[in-house]
């Protein structure tokens, strides 16, 4: 059945006031000896000796010329040696069964999953930027199609998307995390660390609300749970409006357990004031004296300072206070929360406080003191651990990883251009984030060499991922690229290529199997 058009309503119609501002933007607003116009200002500019002296450009710029004749060239070299190891940690098993409807068109939900994944580590800025590169050789061959899907196709994709397959796609990232937790020797202590970041809204958004504390503007909020030992990300996704995040600690906390328990012998859990709260700390020592935990729990997150806490540090002997560095004092004391919105909680938990004194505003103001008044900053950490204050706060300062980590995602997998108007299309956005960055991050610890491996993945892009090179197809189907002898590619990729051989060794048997497809 055909669509009906849509009548517009009649009324009154404004047309749109002209600018007043001449357009400049075209070449036959400038005159023909503009340039050469330029370039004898430039040089009168300098000191004259026998006359004006024009420098001349490198010799190689006076004849330049192009030719668009190489049609096997890629601007995305690495890309290839990427999606071979994302493939073989499964890419497209876990993708495959994702619930949409497919539409006319000759890309499944899946396949389109797996572009997203190869566009997000190439460094697409928009996925508006893949019409640029629809027939790019390197693209195309990486993700096993003759053409790339256009803008259109994808933004079909994310405005079909509906909750269950957020949901599913947010299953297969745990999944993912799960295993790629998975160590030759075990770690004695895990550390997560949680976050939230807030994520702009340009437009009108479905589940984009206004929040006092963003200016009254418009946004969602993106958060995430980290493993800090390797990077990766265990757990996260996109939130309606400024939602805040400790209501939905029990459901992370307890994916948390089922990802990590069994893999190390102490848990410890970082965040910041947003998950200090009775319920919060109370599940955690649940299940730290539960036996069907297989590994201690612990946390350190930094308590909110209300007037109760602050009264008991400010009631601190001063000879409590030591010296932690050049201008921080730290020290520790005993407080509860008394009551709480579920009810009272007299536990006494370890705070470990710091404080830095303030410069007297009357000094500032140039005016002399007779008696001075201190005034210090303060801040608590309320923790389980059983470390001296010290080590704890510095400790907590490592949580630091989680905003290297968010930051990433906003700059180097564009968390910040979310592509639909729709929630939940702009939650499967952040899941194939998420796994794009998790198989980044693999890729650049196993394949990469130790001084190398923890570069940023913008950094990654330029060394390895986004170089340019030439495809070369041999007769069985192997596929050869070839990229230039100067640059840091040229050391990397060998070693890249001989580490996915060691890596995918054992791989190679399963591929031979009679039900690979």
């Amino acid at each position: 059945m055909s669509r009906q058009r849509r009548v517009s309503k009649a009324g009154r119609r404004f047309s749109k006031p002209k600018s007043q501002v001449s357009e400049a933007r075209c070449a036959d607003k400038h005159a023909e000896n503009f340039v050469a116009d330029m370039l004898k200002q430039s040089a009168s500019q300098c000191l004259a000796v026998d006359g004006q002296q024009y420098l001349r450009p490198p010799q190689a710029l006076e004849k330049l010329q192009y030719r668009c004749d190489m049609p096997q060239l890629t601007g995305f070299a690495g890309i290839p040696a990427f999606m071979k190891l994302a493939y073989s940690l499964g890419l497209s098993n876990r993708v495959a069964d994702l619930p949409l409807t497919k539409r006319q068109s000759r890309y499944s939900p899946g396949k389109l999953c797996e572009v997203m994944v190869a566009i997000l580590a190439g460094g697409l800025e928009r996925v508006s930027h893949i019409d640029d590169v629809t027939h790019d050789p390197g693209l195309c061959a990486a993700v096993g199609v003759d053409r790339l899907p256009d803008q259109a196709t994808l933004s079909r994709f994310f405005r079909d998307a509906n909750e269950q397959a957020v949901k599913f796609l947010r299953q297969a990232n745990r999944h993912f995390s799960r295993q790629s937790a998975t160590f030759k020797q075990g770690l004695k202590r895990l550390v997560v660390d949680g976050d939230t970041r807030v994520v702009g809204v340009y437009g009108k958004q479905e589940g984009a609300k206004r929040c006092p504390r963003n200016d009254g503007r418009a946004q969602y909020t993106f958060e995430i749970t980290t493993l800090r030992n390797s990077h990766d990300i265990l757990d996260g996704g996109l939130l309606e409006g400024a939602t805040h995040p400790a209501p939905l600690f029990a459901e992370r906390f307890e994916t948390l357990l089922e990802q990590l328990s069994e893999k190390c012998d102490e848990l410890v859990f970082c965040g910041d004031a947003a998950w200090h709260s009775a319920a919060i700390l109370q599940q955690i020592e649940a299940a730290d004296s539960s036996e069907e935990v297989s590994c201690a729990c612990r946390y350190a997150i930094r308590a909110q300072l209300n007037s109760r806490l602050l009264q008991a540090i400010v009631a601190l002997e001063e000879e409590a206070w030591q010296a932690c560095d050049e201008d921080t004092q730290i020290a520790e004391v005993q407080f509860a929360f008394v009551d709480t919105r579920s009810g009272a909680d007299d536990r006494l938990r370890r705070h470990v406080v710091t404080r830095k004194l303030l410069p007297d505003k009357r000094e500032e103001a140039g005016q002399r003191v007779l008696v001075p008044q201190p005034r210090y900053e303060y801040f608590a950490i309320v923790t389980s651990l059983n470390w001296k204050p010290k080590r704890v706060w510095g400790f907590y300062n490592g949580r630091a990883t989680v905003e290297i980590i968010l930051k990433e995602g906003a700059l180097g997998f564009q968390m910040d251009h979310l592509p639909s108007a729709g929630l939940a299309g702009n939650g499967v956005f952040c899941q194939l984030l998420i796994l794009a960055y998790n198989l980044v991050n693999l890729f650049r610890r196993l394949c990469l060499p130790k001084r190398h491996c923890r570069h940023h993945v913008q950094t990654l892009r330029r060394m390895v991922l986004a170089v340019p090179g030439y495809l070369r197809r041999s007769c069985g189907g192997g596929l050869t690229i070839h990229c230039t002898a100067q640059g840091p590619q040229a050391q990397l990729l060998p070693r890249i290529m001989t580490a996915l051989e060691y890596w995918l060794r054992p791989v190679a048997s399963l591929w031979a199997a009679p039900g690979c497809t």
